[in-house]
């Protein structure tokens, strides 16, 4: 034991502080900067973290700081940013947070270090993406409201002209989404409505109803939502829409009137049969149960009748509709035969159609290799776009029908469902005319189409990639109707499709990559793609993809999908190389027949393991701070009564670190499980071979591997911790 050692030892600690010495002394690094009582052992632990990463703890080893600023000090040395800008007792650890990301990210905030840290948050967000809400900061709106301004700058709507103080931020939120969508905002941008009634509007305007009927600020938003509710399913909403009823009474009117109209609106429930009443000496008038039709019931001879007679009787019981005189004067002359007549006969409403939109392009495109009668796939002619013209009509809105109301044989009115009218079509790249049903394109692109929202995204067409032409960079998609020479670099954040051969080439793009017909890299060849890898021959090329990879023939590639590797067609191969495919493969034969190297990783992946590995790290170092945390907060509790610990500004701002590291430490643990399911998962993949496998492929499931032997039609898996090999027709 040295002198310092002894010394330390000699000192009064408490057991969590004696702990963070120990470690220190362990770790080999100088525990007397921090050895003392004045210092908390979680921030000793800041401290110690510090030194054995060899920075200059002096910076924050005082007890002026607590450990949520030392936490950020610590970090910022380590980022390499300039901590001078915030290392301040008087700046907050949240405020010291968003002071130290933007240093990260090259902006610096210390000018407005006054502020709150959410406010901080939304200004760095809003230099991040080069819109300036300094001005509404200076005028005051608070941290939410901020935050919507913020979007709305971004997307570049007019807010300025809508702003008011008295709208809170998802007020502000609901506004721009109607600006966005183009709606006619004025209808509920008032501050006398709150942000739940406008957003009942504003669904109401989207699906193109007669706001008008519920706009009245004096309902609620529970009463608007259920008269919204009504219109969509085309309701008479009139019949409920009464001010006295209340969201509860309306719901149950609007379901009784959705499940039958006409009982609904009839004042009294009818009977079975409505009574009979003698009309004369030998017959009867009875009215169905639904009053859509009226019968007379003959009990002696019809010649005793007179038409005069019966239309009085049809008078006194109500029947003033359908009445069908021809009958009744064949009855009476004997030309009917029979004792039941039907005299009168109701008109049964028609429902209205529905709202429809008619649209001008293919609103779904296959995106699939065509199987052809020899058992090939077919990825030569696979069709990847619908391409639209600027200027170009897209879509037309045909609003519901009304429909035709019926008429019982008493005269009630049986109100006809109304068609129920659809959303309005939201997205970018198009604009809608001032009838609120013509869709025009406003730019040349690609149109994809997702229920109602719709979107056409830029397209940049080109013959060919060669040194001539240079490298390709585009923010959107990139088709290619020729070859792309080697050497060739092509980035961009859409899809790409190449009709021609590529040579070894660097292609990265965010969404799929489409090679019609395939790509030789010459081992100099990488495709990453965020989506798909579809191609009809790949050899000696590095692929990774954040989907499937899809071909007929792999020689001596590289292969990586977070999805599965789809080897398809008859006679389709897959030898040399290595392949890891995450959630599976299949493929006719696997390996060739003189034994070529071939290594198929299937299951989870390097990444998630290292996920795994970081959330386990994460969770121990929450847990070492949370036990001391706890010590510390059982401590203060022991030494001071009630009324005095709620006073002490340490004691309050351990009770909130407490409660902010359980918080962490139940989200952590939730992101911890779900790769856990996610790694079970990976367990059950498999390896479909409907061929042939060949010998020299090596398989590697959840850390297990195993070499083959020459087999045909099998599936490869893992059971009970080994690698086995089951018979496709047995499966």
């Amino acid at each position: 034991m040295t002198k310092t050692e002894a010394e330390l030892k000699k000192r009064y600690f408490t057991k969590d502080q004696k702990q963070e010495i120990e470690e220190g002394l362990r770790a080999g690094v100088d525990v007397a900067i921090y050895a003392r009582r004045d210092f908390l052992a979680i921030q000793m632990r800041q401290i110690r973290l510090g030194l054995e990463k060899g920075l200059p703890v002096e910076k924050y080893a005082m007890p002026e700081y607590d450990w949520f600023q030392m936490e950020e000090i610590r970090n910022g040395l380590l980022d390499g940013v300039r901590i001078e800008l915030f290392a301040s007792p008087a700046i907050s650890y949240d405020r010291m947070h968003q002071i130290r990301r933007g240093l990260r990210e090259g902006i610096d905030l210390s000018p407005y270090k006054y502020l709150e840290a959410g406010i901080l948050r939304e200004l760095r967000y809003a230099i991040l993406h080069k819109v300036n809400i300094v001005p509404y900061i200076n005028a005051g709106y608070g941290t939410k409201q901020l935050a919507a301004i913020r979007k709305a700058l971004e997307k570049w709507l007019e807010i300025d002209s809508w702003l008011k103080k008295e709208f809170r931020g998802i007020s502000i939120e609901e506004i721009c989404q109607g600006l966005e969508e183009g709606l006619d905002i004025s209808l509920y941008a008032r501050t006398e409505y709150c942000w739940q009634q406008m957003r009942e509007i504003r669904l109401g305007l989207e699906q193109m109803i007669d706001v008008e009927q519920y706009r009245n600020p004096y309902y609620s938003w529970q009463q608007m939502r259920e008269v919204r509710l009504g219109l969509e399913e085309g309701l008479d909403v009139s019949c409920y829409r009464s001010l006295m009823y209340t969201a509860k009474e309306m719901e149950k009117r609007r379901e009784k009137l959705k499940e039958n109209p006409a009982a609904f609106l009839q004042k009294e429930e009818l009977q079975e049969e409505i009574p009979a009443e003698e009309v004369a000496e030998h017959c009867k008038i009875k009215i169905s149960r639904d009053e859509m039709g009226a019968y007379l019931e003959l009990c002696g001879c019809a010649k005793d009748l007179s038409r005069t007679e019966i239309l009085k009787a049809l008078q006194q019981k109500g029947i003033c509709f359908g009445i069908r005189y021809d009958d009744i004067d064949e009855i009476i002359n004997g030309k009917k035969s029979g004792k039941k007549f039907l005299i009168a006969k109701g008109k049964k409403p028609r429902d209205g159609c529905d709202g429809w939109y008619e649209f001008f392009f293919r609103t779904q495109v296959a995106r699939t290799p065509k199987e052809l009668e020899n058992g090939n796939v077919d990825y030569r002619n696979i069709e990847w776009f619908e391409t639209v013209q600027k200027g170009q009509k897209l879509a037309c809105y045909h609003n519901a029908e009304q429909g035709e109301n019926g008429t019982t044989v008493t005269g009630r009115t049986i109100f006809a469902k109304r068609g129920r009218e659809q959303s309005i079509l939201t997205g970018s790249g198009f604009k809608r005319l001032f009838d609120g049903k013509t869709y025009y394109s406003d730019k040349q692109g690609i149109i994809t189409l997702h229920d109602f929202t719709m979107e056409i995204t830029g397209l940049l067409v080109m013959d060919e990639v060669n040194l001539a032409t240079g490298d390709v960079n585009y923010e959107g998609n990139v088709l290619i109707q020729g070859n792309v020479s080697s050497g060739s670099k092509i980035n961009t954040k859409g899809d790409l499709v190449v009709k021609g051969y590529v040579e070894a080439s660097e292609i990265s793009c965010g969404g799929n990559a489409l090679l019609h017909q395939g790509m030789n890299g010459s081992g100099n060849g990488f495709i990453h793609a965020g989506k798909d890898v579809i191609g009809r021959f790949f050899e000696a090329v590095d692929i990774d993809a954040g989907g499937n990879i899809r071909g007929d023939y792999f020689l001596n590639c590289k292969l990586h999908a977070e999805e599965k590797v789809l080897i398809s067609g008859k006679k389709s191969l897959l030898a040399g190389g290595s392949v890891h495919a995450e959630k599976g493969l299949q493929v006719s034969n696997l390996g060739n027949q003189a034994g070529i190297a071939t290594y198929v990783k299937l299951g989870i992946s390097e990444k998630l393991i290292e996920q795994e590995k970081e959330l386990s790290n994460q969770i121990k170092n929450v847990e070492q701070e949370l036990y001391i945390l706890k010590n510390a907060h059982s401590e203060l509790k022991r030494k001071y009564p009630l009324e005095i610990r709620n006073t002490m500004e340490l004691y309050l701002k351990i009770e909130s670190a407490v409660y902010t590291k359980e918080k962490q430490m139940e989200e952590l643990k939730e992101a911890k499980s779900k790769l856990a399911d996610e790694r079970r998962r990976s367990e059950n993949v498999s390896a479909v071979i409907s061929d042939r496998l060949f010998e020299g492929v090596t398989f590697e499931i959840g850390g297990t591997r195993w070499e083959s032997k020459s087999v045909e039609n099998v599936m490869i898996r893992k059971s009970e911790g080994k690698i086995g090999v089951f018979s496709n027709r047995s499966i």
